[in-house]
């Protein structure tokens, strides 16, 4: 198999169009389908379905590319070894980060990675942690950091960068804060008055939504839910105007702060963990530790 060969298919694949795969690899369309249909002849099969829509891979093309994927790990990995024992600091890594925190770790920790590696490319990756997870266990990603309960860990490695608790945000001015309580350290709100509040939730396919869930059948209601997003700055504001409550991380918290929204703790506090993922039985390179322990750094100091 030719490398640059398998990058195309792959490429075809993933935009599931010969046309899109050719302008992202900078190559014309005629090129691209005459590589295509040179391995479809040499394999003596078609790789992909053709279709006025897309591409899909046949069953022979999803051979092809497993084993093609798997070559281009092998590939990765190889280098990257070679790299740390040569000192050469060239190298790739497949970073994923989540969406709220992710583009603030990595424009505060990139350029002083880069300065000690510069020769390293890093690719980042704005996922969701459940479209990390499956791509951190396939080795398609390298690095995954991640916002998660101890739960929700697959298989794979995972390194606990720190833990972080989650809140309770309500406006500041309404009626249900005389309800706070002080206990051991912590102010909280009892749930049962929150029965009748209105709520903008993260959604449902967030990690920190099927704990909520969980903890709102262990209390015993549905929380009235105007909305669902996938931005916590969306709640926040929406909290700020008045009309509902939220529930957010500290992070999220710090970014709030003196704006006419109080916030409290679970009546158990509760705590995730902001952790990196790696697949498990992949030794990571001296490049991927170090930008492990930059991230560690960022957050303790933050």
């Amino acid at each position: 198999m030719d490398l640059w060969q398998i990058e195309h298919i792959i490429k075809i694949a993933e935009e599931k169009s010969i046309t899109k795969a050719a302008e992202k690899l900078f190559l014309t369309q005629s090129a691209l389908n005459q590589q295509l249909l040179k391995l479809e002849h040499e394999l003596g099969t078609s790789l992909f379905k053709r279709s006025k829509a897309n591409l899909t891979p046949t069953k022979a093309g999803e051979i092809y590319l497993e084993g093609a994927k798997d070559i281009l790990r092998i590939k990765k990995r190889t280098y990257s070894r070679i790299a740390d024992l040569t000192d050469g600091n060239k190298g790739h890594i497949t970073v994923g980060f989540t969406p709220g925190r992710g583009p603030n770790l990595l424009t505060k920790i990139y350029p002083i990675f880069h300065k000690n590696y510069p020769n390293t490319i890093v690719e980042p990756r704005e996922l969701s942690v459940a479209k990390q997870q499956p791509l951190v266990a396939s080795g398609d990603l390298d690095l995954g950091f991640m916002t998660l309960f101890p739960s929700q860990r697959t298989s794979d490695e995972y390194v606990k960068l720190y833990s972080e608790e989650i809140f309770i945000a309500i406006p500041e001015g309404h009626a249900v804060n005389k309800y706070a309580v002080e206990k051991d350290g912590f102010t909280s709100i009892p749930f049962f008055a929150l029965k009748d509040e209105s709520f903008i939730l993260m959604n449902k396919d967030a990690t920190l939504r099927s704990i909520l869930n969980k903890i709102f059948r262990d209390a015993q209601f549905i929380p009235n839910v105007l909305f669902e997003t996938a931005n916590n700055s969306t709640i926040m504001e929406m909290v700020k105007t008045g009309i509902c409550c939220g529930i957010v991380s500290n992070y999220t918290v710090q970014q709030y702060q003196n704006c006419g929204i109080k916030y409290y703790s679970f009546p158990t506090p509760l705590y995730w963990d902001v952790v990196v993922s790696y697949p498990k039985g992949v030794p990571l390179s001296k490049a991927s530790k170090l930008f492990i322990q930059y991230a560690k750094e960022y957050w303790v100091n933050k």
